[in-house]
């Protein structure tokens, strides 16, 4: 355990005598290791420790899901953005530029948003999709969360954004390739994205707690293409539901951690 974390003078003091007193040789790993475990018996110390860039850090860095660069999985070159300006709710501009990527590198026909939200994602997967290709995209009604499994608090904010209420695909020159589904991702059925065969892609940045990220999950293993492939957003601790489903989804499926982002990849 790092000794940077540990910010308290009372700690620095015990660390510092522990150093010098009697000119005694201590066992300094196993010694923090002692004085860790009795910090965390404290609740205070605990929720400032499991809410920390550190913690979060340490988290990343031992998960089970291998993280590669996204020149190993697509090419970067002529993509294509339009009215592109980031906000709360919005993938980042790498993260975005790397779904692109893979569009283009796998030309999928058919492909799938669970979680529209402004429409901003939806926009630049249309616009570097195949003509003739058709992307399927799904948000709640607006107003509404009753969903069939639990939503976060944090979701709240989103589901409730007035200014998604105008997609910013709507009256552009790839709108015809977008069809737009309002409705609970988790309860909805989703024979309604097949209907010209098997999704080539899907991405699920949905409802972002454990049961809504495993619903969409399962939904989406069953509509798959056999050459197709799957990609999640907010692979973070942050979002502990997500995080922890996708780490244990590694153990059965072969998952990727797009380095740089947020996203994990998935192809049979």
């Amino acid at each position: 355990m790092a000794t940077g974390f540990f910010y308290g003078k009372g700690i620095n003091l015990v660390i510092m005598k522990a150093n010098t007193v009697e000119h005694q040789i201590f066992d300094h790993k196993r010694w923090k290791r002692k004085i860790f475990a009795k910090l965390l018996r404290k609740k205070s110390f605990r929720k400032r420790f499991f809410q920390s860039d550190f913690f979060f850090q340490q988290m990343m860095e031992y998960s089970p899901i291998p993280c590669q660069p996204l020149a190993s999985l697509a090419c970067c070159e002529q993509l294509v953005f339009e009215n592109f300006l980031s906000r709360n709710g919005n993938l980042s501009p790498y993260e975005v530029m790397a779904i692109c990527a893979l569009i283009q590198e796998r030309k999928p026909q058919n492909l799938l948003e669970i979680g529209t939200f402004d429409g901003n994602t939806t926009l630049q997967m249309a616009l570097n999709a195949p003509e003739k290709a058709l992307v399927h995209t799904i948000d709640l009604p607006p107003g509404n969360v009753q969903t069939m499994q639990p939503v976060l608090k944090s979701d709240l904010q989103f589901i409730y954004d007035e200014k998604k209420q105008r997609r910013k695909f709507e009256e552009t020159k790839v709108a015809h390739k977008v069809r737009q589904h309002f409705g609970d991702s988790t309860a909805y059925d989703f024979a309604k994205f097949t209907e010209n065969g098997p999704l080539d892609l899907i991405f699920i940045d949905g409802g972002h707690s454990y049961e809504c990220v495993k619903s969409d999950t399962e939904n989406a293993l069953r509509v798959v293409a056999d050459h197709g492939c799957i990609l999640w957003h907010d692979f973070t601790p942050h979002f502990g539901g997500v995080f922890q489903f996708l780490c244990e989804l590694s153990k059965k499926l072969q998952l990727v951690h797009i380095e740089g982002t947020n996203l994990v990849y998935y192809s049979p």
